[in-house]
Parts: structure tokens; C-alpha cells; sequence
């Protein structure tokens, strides 16, 4: 066990160096694009942040190749921190005689991405004789590191007393001579849950990216196990089993104590960390450039079809965006109430009817999920186009 903490710490640290190389170059902006090669899945979990039951759909290979134009292009005004290859399950894609080694290996010749991840719900790697022979043709074909993040959850049905065992696949051939890639463990956290400590237990020294249940796609009538905050008073109750993953994120972004963080407003905080988010930096893509995933289905957010972007096309955006650009340069909650007196009477009810203190918001995603809440009673739309000199 000790041999394995040790051996995880230093691929983690050598990851790390890695990364710190590439930190020396000119102040650009950042982007931090994800693109859902396929909303299809080979399992269908209650929880699901898409829509199962949906229409299969999925970027085809010569779409691909349009998309590595498009991040070329960003490439002149942009420096791309991650790209994140999703799904669906992102490892059954095919098209066109490729798979998804093709695709993670082409984004690597790029030589213009930081960090490239992929998340998995780990099925096809429980077979160890496929997960070698993905993983062993996939380093010989990248010069990088790729992170790769096996989701672990109840509701994922795939967690035991001793683990997973795509995991322990996973960890085990990390270790063999030539591979090129960093198993995580990916933890969804509802409000009374503990998988977190659990996999710590099972699994010491991996690294855990623990991130709350938000209540999208076919977890979408889950909001009462998903963590949230209400927008009034202090309590914070409602973050259940993510308090204390929260509470350091907080305070490592926000720079405060802990007692701090127990005193402060609720509101306060997630109008302090909505500016933490990568607003205007993270689009999502599946047929097309969306400004963001929450916003995806409205086509009022689209950016421009796969193969369109130009170097200007989210500044041009973002200069036609009203007072998104305000979320952006002081905050979500500052900016509502700078500009709720130019709300119709109806949004403005409910907007005051979302600030009780029986009324809570998610918080996924440091502050995006409270956006959408915004979102959902019109405030957005009615401020969309509002004319607004902030900038970020």
C-alpha cells in the first residue's frame, strides 16, 4: 500500500511539472472548451447530467477535424488550459472507421492544449486485456500526460466495499513501463453521502476530484439532493456532504478563514465566486459552439457551428451579451441588484420569491447553476441584450 501511495504521488508530481513548463509564456486569455463526442452511453444511470432517453447523437470524425480547425484559430487569441473530451460515454464513440484514441490523440498533436481529460463511467476498462491495449496504443501516440477520470458512485452502481474494479485496472497499468496516463477518481456528491470518504479509504494517495450533484439533464428533478445554498441568511445546511469541499474551495478562492466562510452571507459568497467561474471561457460543443452548458438549448446562446469559429467570435459575443458582461466584471448577485429595477413587475417577484429563505439554489460549478436558476425565472433573458459597459 505504501509502494502505491508513493508511485500515484510521483506520477501526480511529474504531472505537475509538466504542467508548470508550460505556465512560463505570455499573459493570454484562457479557454477551457468541452466537447461531447457523443450523448450516447453504454450504461443509464439515474443521475445522469444528460438526457438518456434522448435522441443518439454524435460529432462525426470529418465534424472533428473541423473542430481542431476551430481550436487552431482560438489558438491566435487563446491559450487552451484543458479540453474536455465527454459523452454520453466518451469512450464508445466511432465514426468513420475511428475511435476515440484517434480523437484524444490528434488533440495531443495539436501541441496547443495544456491539459486534456476524459471522463468515464469505467465499463469497457473492467476488462483489463481492452484497457491495455486502449491505454498502450494511446501513449505510444501522445507526448503528454492525459488524465483520465473514473466516475465512482452509488448511483453508478459500480462501487463496492473494495473498490472498482476498472479502477484498480486503471491504476495498475498507470504503473507499467510507457504509459501516459493519470487515473483520477471522479466523486458526485449528493447532500448525505459518503463515497468520498469511502474511496479515500480504498483508494489512499489517488486523486479525487469531488464535485457536487447538479441537477441537469435526467437529474433534473433532483434538487432536493443536490447541495445548494439559499440566497438569504447564513445557514448552510443544505450543502450536506460537499460543506466541506466547498468550504476550502471557498476559501482558497475567496483567500478567508474558515470562520469566515461559517459567518459569511450566502450570498455574498456566491457572488464572489461567481467570479471565479470561467464565464465566457468554457464553451460547450456537441453539434455546435454553445456559449455554455447550462445554456445550450437555448439557440439564443449559440456561438457558431463546428468549423466557423473565428478569433473573434466570442468577443463579438460577449460585446452584444448585456449584462452577462456585468456577471462577469462584479458579480452575479451585485449585478442583480444594480439592474433589478429594469425587470418587468413579474421577474422581479420572482426573483425576491428565489431570495427566500425557503427557496435554495444549487451551487455546481462555483456559481453556473445559480446563473441558470436566474435563467429559469426570465431574468437573464430580460437583461440579455441590456446595454452595459462592464468588461472582464
Amino acid at each position: 500500500m505504501i509502494f502505491d501511495v508513493f508511485n500515484n504521488y510521483y506520477q501526480i508530481k511529474k504531472f505537475k511539472s509538466a504542467q508548470a513548463r508550460l505556465a512560463n509564456r505570455p499573459a493570454f486569455n484562457y479557454l477551457y472548451p468541452a466537447i461531447q463526442m457523443t450523448n450516447a452511453c453504454n450504461k443509464q444511470c439515474k443521475a445522469c447530467l444528460r438526457s438518456a432517453n434522448s435522441d443518439i447523437a454524435k460529432v462525426e470524425h470529418d465534424v472533428f477535424e473541423k473542430y481542431l480547425v476551430d481550436l487552431r484559430n482560438l489558438s491566435e487569441s487563446y491559450h487552451i488550459e484543458y479540453q474536455f473530451v465527454t459523452g454520453g460515454e466518451p469512450t464508445i464513440w466511432k465514426s468513420q472507421g475511428f475511435d476515440i484514441v484517434d480523437v484524444l490523440a490528434s488533440l495531443f498533436e495539436l501541441n496547443l492544449i495544456k491539459t486534456i481529460s476524459m471522463p468515464s463511467n469505467g465499463k469497457v476498462f473492467e476488462d483489463i486485456n481492452f484497457a491495455r491495449e486502449f491505454f498502450t496504443r494511446l501513449s505510444s501516440r501522445i507526448n503528454g500526460t492525459m488524465i483520465v477520470g473514473i466516475s465512482i458512485a452509488e448511483y453508478q452502481e459500480n462501487l463496492t466495499n473494495s473498490g472498482y474494479i476498472a479502477m484498480d485496472n486503471l491504476i495498475k497499468l498507470s504503473k507499467e513501463p510507457g504509459m501516459k496516463f493519470l487515473p483520477v477518481i471522479l466523486v458526485t456528491l449528493s447532500v448525505d453521502d459518503d463515497t468520498d470518504q469511502r474511496l479515500s479509504k480504498i483508494y489512499p494517495g489517488v486523486f479525487q476530484r469531488v464535485t457536487p450533484l447538479a441537477p441537469l439533464g435526467d437529474a433534473s428533478d433532483m434538487k432536493d439532493i443536490a447541495p445548494s445554498l439559499t440566497l438569504k441568511g447564513k445557514n448552510k445546511d443544505a450543502l450536506g456532504s460537499f460543506y466541506p469541499h466547498y468550504k476550502a474551495d471557498v476559501m482558497k478562492k475567496l483567500k478567508i478563514s474558515g470562520r469566515d466562510f461559517d459567518r459569511m452571507a450566502n450570498s455574498e459568497i456566491i457572488d464572489r465566486m461567481s467570479l471565479h467561474t470561467h464565464c465566457g471561457m468554457s464553451p460547450f460543443v456537441d453539434d455546435k459552439w454553445h456559449y455554455c452548458l447550462p445554456y445550450k438549448d437555448d439557440p439564443r446562446f449559440d456561438l457558431c457551428g463546428i468549423g466557423e469559429m473565428r478569433e473573434g467570435t466570442i468577443p463579438d459575443f460577449l460585446n452584444d451579451a448585456g449584462a452577462i458582461n456585468c456577471f462577469r466584471a462584479e458579480g452575479l448577485i451585485t449585478t442583480l441588484k444594480d439592474h433589478k429595477k429594469n425587470l418587468t413587475k413579474d421577474t422581479r417577484e420572482k426573483l425576491e420569491d428565489l431570495f427566500r429563505s425557503s427557496s435554495k439554489v444549487s451551487i455546481a460549478y462555483r456559481g453556473c447553476m445559480v446563473c441558470k436558476a436566474f435563467y429559469d425565472i426570465g431574468v437573464v433573458e430580460e437583461l440579455l441584450h441590456e446595454h452595459s459597459d462592464c468588461k472582464r
